[in-house]
Parts: C-alpha cells; sequence; structure tokens
C-alpha cells in the first residue's frame, strides 16, 4: 500500500487530526492572502486532462499528486457547479497531496470536497501540515462544496516556521478533492541566502 493510501486510512480509520500547532495556523474563509509563487492552473501553456504529478515541478518547484496517483486538470465548473470558476482546477480523487522542493512559511488555495461536515461516522476534510517527513499540525474541517462554506484555507508558520507538504484528505464516502489559485512564500535555498550575503558584502566593500 502507497503511503497515501496509509496516510488515508490511518486518518479515516481515528477520525480525528491533532489539533493545530502555535506554530502553524491554519485558517479557512471567504478569502485569503496571495503570496510571492502563484499557481492557479491556467497559466499559458498549461496541459488540461490528465497530467504527471511533477508537471509542474521543473517551473515551481511543487509536485501536486492525487491519492489515487491520477491527478487530472480541467474546467471542472461546467459540470460540477459555477463556484469551482470558469478556469482549470485540480482534482485529486481520494486527496490532494502538495510537496514543496524548498520550505515555505505561507501557502494558500481554494479547496473543494463533497465530504461535507465531520461525524463520528466520516466526513469532514484533513488538513495536515508535514516538514521533512514529520507532521507539524493537522485539523478537520468542513469543506467547502457548493457555496455552503468559505472555499479557502491559509496555512502560515508563525515566526518563520517553515513547512514542505501540505495534504488535503476528505473523510466521505466520496472522498474527490478539488483545489486552485494556490500561492506560497518560499524560504530562499541557502545557496541563494549565500549569494545575497556575498552581494551584499561586495556592496558595503564598494561604499567603503
Amino acid at each position: 500500500m502507497s503511503s497515501k493510501r496509509v496516510f488515508i486510512a490511518a486518518m479515516a480509520a481515528s477520525g480525528i487530526a491533532s489539533a493545530a500547532s502555535a506554530d502553524v495556523v491554519i485558517s479557512q474563509g471567504d478569502s485569503a492572502p496571495t503570496y510571492a509563487t502563484t499557481l492557479n492552473f491556467d497559466e499559458p501553456g498549461q496541459a488540461t486532462g490528465p497530467v504527471p504529478s511533477t508537471y509542474w515541478q521543473a517551473d515551481y518547484g511543487i509536485v501536486i499528486d492525487s491519492g489515487d496517483g491520477n491527478p487530472v486538470v480541467d474546467a471542472w465548473g461546467g459540470i460540477f457547479g459555477p463556484w469551482l470558476g470558469d478556469g482549470n482546477s485540480f482534482f485529486g480523487n481520494f486527496g490532494v497531496f502538495i510537496t514543496f522542493d524548498n520550505d515555505v512559511t505561507a501557502f494558500s488555495a481554494q479547496v473543494w470536497d463533497p465530504s461535507g461536515p465531520p461525524s463520528p461516522i466520516g466526513g469532514g476534510l484533513i488538513v495536515a501540515v508535514w516538514n521533512d517527513g514529520v507532521e507539524v499540525t493537522s485539523t478537520v474541517i468542513e469543506p467547502a462544496w457548493g457555496t455552503d462554506v468559505g472555499s479557502w484555507l491559509d496555512i502560515v508558520g508563525d515566526g518563520g516556521t517553515a513547512f514542505d507538504e501540505v495534504r488535503f484528505v476528505g473523510l466521505g464516502f466520496d472522498p474527490s478533492t478539488f483545489t486552485d489559485n494556490l500561492s506560497w512564500t518560499p524560504v530562499p535555498a541557502p545557496g541563494a541566502i549565500a549569494l545575497l550575503g556575498l552581494a551584499g558584502l561586495a556592496g558595503r566593500r564598494r561604499r567603503d
């Protein structure tokens, strides 16, 4: 069984997720900030239909997969409802799993799933944040579907706390998860930080 399916099965069996960590805050609402890097699946040249999870890695440093390993990008609004918008969005059967090549300190996205409100017999959407293979925080929310609740999620590391994975897993009988309008703030890679430091030192020497 894949690590994703193990994660889904374990969380579905427990029916709960850990309380939100003080280091990472997960918020749900009708809007969210837009961060430095954006991806809305409508970029020029964006493929539609089945796409490999690594499709965005070269340009954005991000891997986006579905729980069954068969992600699809399409204009789903005409099929499921206008609240999904006119443009493309990402569909993940059995969840959406997002992994960043470099750490990030903030992430926002719109997310929809038909799992409904959390209940003792199932339902709700797990939002889990991981870093270096360790769960930082997770919570269970009522996911947006139609216009009933806010579709925007905002995940922020307090005081610069970083993370490199975000996972959305519905606990309903048909956990079909859609996401769109992703944005995040990446932490500069160590090499980039070193280059910035050298540039600052060189500039200081010129001024001296």
